[in-house]
């Protein structure tokens, strides 16, 4: 039974993963990245918002801890600040309370305690499935799902107790049809809880969490060691079996695991350790001689291939088989490593066609060069150790590196967690849904940037019109003062009383001609918009006296009377008896034109028909029936 802190730990991450509002019975897959809570972050002081990004790598091993500290000093710049190689204590186990201890003092002592640390470790590769898919060439909005399901189809996981993340690599040609490489990976969410809970109690929060081949992708994606343009190779060999990955072009293209490793070895050597003794106990037994025991247990033939390398301790007399030399000891395991050197190049052959030009080899024994030398022989390519911390490396000048190649080696996983970054590393706790989430976040607040912007260059641009206009302005106004100043005149309340007269003088001149040329100006207007076949008959005028005007008003107030409308006062008017010749049909459509012509005139205001009929002139039969009208007029 799960005790109460496991099954508290675990809900607490899953609420995490699938939200408070959600439960298991959701329709939608639950692939969400695990991430512990975080606590509200203490605003940042000056100090901190200008420090350099720092990134801690920390890598569990079998038997030691390894610690790396790197510094971004610019862009595809950064600087080794500093590393550390803790082994274990001898009493402490892992998973026991007393290794959680361990790792808090030593990663207080190298990380420190602040807040907000970027914190990389590495999982094991065994427990990760890492797989290379193609799928059909989709469009962007349709990736997502298009790689879920071939990932859900190929590795058969369940979405509630995994964690699925992919990376897009390449567009690739496959008998003709267009596809896009993915490499996809899941790993079991209880695994991932249990890294997370450890961190958790020794007091720290991951920022990532990858495994080993993603972190020596780091090495080359970010040039730390070089990858001369070529496909390279990267041989492990673990205790319980060997992992072969393959870069191209600083990305990971395969990984495969191998069963072949330090067991097989043992295994080769202790049956050779036999065979070759086994002569010396049969003559032995032909003599009559006591029989003695030339059999080698696994942990002996263990500390006797460990002895190769020539950073380990050197075999004591008590040591089992201290009698033989490197070279016996090295053909004893030759067998095992034509094994290995065998399944690496099926694993070559599998590449379709890609060549791999050198092949980096860590794990155990990896200071022994005649190993190195062999397997890169047997394979036919240049082969060496993967060393992060090689004095050639521009990034860790200034820094004395370890004196021993196994310890140097033995770094290159931790350097790699602590070049690890969201936009070029698989990150376990932060998986393309996420990654998703942030690049919309990213793609708003451009679109904000991009619109404030505009705003601003668009007040910008008003502003300088605006001071534009008014530098003219100012300039026009200067001038009129200067004008003003020159004139030398003097304005004063007599002289605008002056200047109002004289103006209400000039309207009532030009008033009083109005009025006494009007009857002129009419007849001359009548005279240019009657056509000839329209003849007046009688015109009967009324257009009143300015002096009747005037008196009106006085005369109605004498009376008690209320004075008189202004428009009753005088109206102009005119009153027009006419005929219209023509032919019989066109009469009325004359005297309408007719009428149109008279309301375009600006001295008439209105003109309204008050008689229109058909008439025989007894005097003129020659004219025949004409359209006799008398016209309204009122006048401006």
């Amino acid at each position: 039974m799960a005790s109460n802190r496991e099954i508290s730990s675990t809900e607490k991450l899953l609420n995490v993963i699938r939200g408070k509002a959600k439960t298991a019975s959701d329709e939608e897959p639950s692939y969400k990245p695990v991430v512990p809570k975080k606590k509200a972050k203490p605003l940042a002081t000056l100090t901190s918002t200008f420090q350099r990004p720092v990134t801690f790598g920390v890598d569990i091993g079998h038997q030691d801890l390894q610690m790396a500290k790197v510094e971004e000093v610019a862009a595809d710049q950064w600087r080794l600040v500093d590393f550390r190689r803790v082994p274990f204590p001898s009493t402490t186990t892992r998973g026991t309370h007393e290794f959680t201890n361990f790792l808090k003092s030593e990663m207080g002592k190298f990380c420190g305690t602040g807040k907000g640390l970027q914190i990389w470790n590495l999982m094991s590769s065994s427990k990760v499935d890492v797989r290379f898919i193609k799928i059909p060439k989709v469009p962007r909005k349709q990736l997502e799902n298009a790689i879920y399901w071939t990932a859900k189809r190929e590795l058969a996981f369940e979405d509630m107790d995994t964690i699925l993340d992919f990376e897009v690599q390449s567009d690739v040609v496959e008998q003709g049809i267009k596809k896009t490489s993915v490499m996809v990976y899941t790993v079991p969410r209880r695994d991932v809880e249990s890294v997370l809970e450890l961190f958790s109690d020794a007091g720290y929060q991951l920022s990532g969490l990858c495994i080993a081949p993603f972190a020596i992708q780091n090495l080359f994606r970010t040039k730390w060691m070089p990858t001369y343009g070529e496909t390279l190779a990267c041989l492990y060999l673990g205790r319980d079996g060997a992992r072969i990955d393959i870069y191209s072009r600083g990305s990971l293209i395969l990984t495969r695991d191998i069963k072949t490793g330090m067991n097989s070895m043992v295994e080769s050597l202790v049956e050779s350790y036999i065979d070759r003794k086994r002569p010396t106990t049969r003559d032995m037994r032909w003599s009559g001689a006591a029989a003695v025991d030339f059999t080698i247990t696994p942990t002996q033939a263990h500390k006797l291939i460990m002895s190769l390398d020539p950073d380990s301790p050197a075999l004591t007399a008590d040591d089992t088989g201290h009698d033989l030399s490197e070279e016996e000891i090295f053909d004893m395991i030759r067998p095992a490593l034509d094994r290995l050197v065998r399944q690496v190049e099926r694993t070559f052959a599998n590449l379709g066609g890609e060549k791999v030009h050198r092949v980096y080899i860590s794990g155990v024994v990896n200071a022994y060069r005649p190993l190195i030398d062999y397997i890169g022989e047997q394979l036919g390519i240049e082969s060496g150790v993967m060393d992060p911390l090689d004095p050639s490396v521009p990034f860790i000048s200034g820094y004395t590196a370890p004196a021993t190649t196994s310890e140097k080696v033995s770094l290159a996983a931790a350097v790699g967690l602590a070049l690890s970054d969201n936009t070029r590393t698989p990150n376990l706790l932060f998986t393309y849904k996420e990654k998703e989430k942030m690049a919309t976040v990213s793609r708003v607040n451009r679109v904000i940037l991009i619109s404030l912007a505009a705003v601003i260059i668009t007040g910008l641009t008003v502003f300088a019109w605006q001071e534009r206009i008014a530098s003219t302005k100012k300039a026009t106004i200067s001038e009129l003062n200067q004008k003003l100043s020159s004139l030398n005149l003097m304005v004063d309340t007599k002289l605008i009383l002056q200047m109002a007269a004289k103006d209400r003088e000039e309207r009532r001149l030009k008033k009083e001609y109005g009025d006494r040329y009007f009857g002129m100006a009419l007849i001359s207007e009548l005279s240019a918009l009657t056509p000839e076949n329209v003849r007046f008959l009688k015109v009967k005028s009324s257009f009143g006296r300015p002096e009747q005007k005037a008196a009106a008003p006085a005369k109605a107030a004498e009376k008690g009377a209320a004075p008189a409308k202004p428009a009753e006062a005088g109206v102009k008017a005119l009153e027009i008896d006419g005929i219209v010749m023509g032919e019989r049909n066109m009469l009325d459509g004359y005297l309408s034109s007719y009428v149109l012509k008279l309301k375009g005139s600006p001295l008439i205001k209105e003109a309204t028909v008050q008689k229109s009929v058909i008439e025989a002139l007894p005097q003129n039969k020659a004219e025949g029936e004409v359209l006799r009208f008398v016209l309204n007029l009122k006048l401006q």
